[in-house]
C-alpha cells in the first residue's frame, strides 16, 4: 500500500523539552485562592445585598443568610492560611515561584513592564510569550499588587467580623484596624472597593490566560495542572526582550 503523499507546506513541529515552572504548592495554593475567593464572592454578594432576596429572609439554594455568613467566614480561613502558606513559598519554592527573583528596583524590571503594556495595547503579544517560563515582570507586578489587594480584604473583613464578639480574639487581633480607617463605615467601604478590584483582576486574569490561549500560547492553563510548560530544543530565556524588537 502507498504511504500517503505529504503537502507541500508542511513542516514538522520542533522538537520540544519539559520544563518544570509551577511545583504542587504554587499550583495547590492557586486553586486554593480560587475556589476560596469564588465562595467569599458568592457569599459576599448575599451578604451585602447585592443580590435581591426575599423580605422575609428565605434562603438562597437551601443557604440562610446565618449559613452565608458562615461559609464566608470559613472561605476567608482558608483564604488567609492558603496566603501565609503562599507567602512562606516565596523563600521555600521552586524559583518561579519566588516572587524576590523580580528585581523592582532595578530599570530593566520597568522597561519590561512598559514593553509589555505596548504588547497588549498594540495586539502584538502572540508568539511573544515565551521568552520567560514564569511570569514576565507585568505580570508579577500585577501579583503583587493583588497580594495586598487580598491583605487589605483580609484585615477589614476580620475587623468586622470582630465587632460580633467584643473582646474576643479577632477584635483583639484586628480591632486596630477600625480607627486606622476611621470608621466601621470606612472600613466596609475598603473591604468593597478591594473586593470590586479583586474582580477586575480576575476578569481580566481569565480572560487573558483564555485569549492568549486561544491564539497560539499554549500551556498556560495546562502548567496550573501540570506544573510544565514546553519550549522548543535548544532554547533559552531573553533578560532584556525589548530589544529584540523590531
Amino acid at each position: 500500500m502507498a504511504s500517503p503523499s505529504v503537502p507541500a507546506n508542511f513542516r514538522p513541529l520542533p522538537k520540544q523539552d519539559n520544563y518544570m515552572v509551577w511545583d504542587v504548592v504554587v499550583r495547590l495554593t492557586h486553586w486554593l485562592n480560587a475556589v476560596a475567593i469564588a465562595i467569599l464572592l458568592y457569599t459576599g454578594f448575599q451578604i451585602g445585598g447585592y443580590v435581591s432576596r426575599s423580605p422575609v429572609d428565605e434562603p438562597t439554594f437551601g443557604f440562610s443568610m446565618a449559613d452565608m455568613r458562615q461559609w464566608h467566614t470559613l472561605a476567608a480561613y482558608i483564604f488567609l492560611f492558603n496566603g501565609l502558606l503562599r507567602v512562606y513559598w516565596i523563600w521555600g519554592g521552586h524559583t518561579y515561584g519566588q516572587w524576590f527573583r523580580y528585581h523592582f528596583w532595578k530599570l530593566a524590571f520597568w522597561k519590561e513592564i512598559s514593553w509589555k503594556i505596548k504588547d497588549y495595547v498594540s495586539l502584538k503579544y502572540v508568539g511573544r510569550e515565551s521568552y520567560t517560563l514564569g511570569h514576565n515582570a507585568l505580570a508579577s507586578f500585577a501579583y503583587v499588587a493583588v497580594f495586598f489587594i487580598g491583605l487589605v480584604l483580609v484585615l477589614t473583613g476580620f475587623a468586622m467580623k470582630g465587632q460580633i464578639d467584643p473582646g474576643g480574639t479577632l477584635q483583639t487581633m484586628f480591632g486596630w484596624v477600625i480607627p486606622l480607617c476611621g470608621s466601621d463605615a470606612n472600613v466596609r467601604m475598603i473591604h468593597r472597593f478591594s473586593m470590586w478590584l479583586m474582580i477586575a483582576f480576575m476578569i481580566h486574569h481569565i480572560g487573558i490566560v483564555i485569549l492568549l490561549e486561544s491564539l497560539g500560547e499554549g500551556g498556560l492553563i495546562s502548567s496550573m495542572f501540570s506544573g510544565m510548560k514546553t519550549r522548543p530544543i535548544g532554547w533559552h530565556p531573553t533578560n532584556e526582550p525589548w530589544k529584540d524588537d523590531h
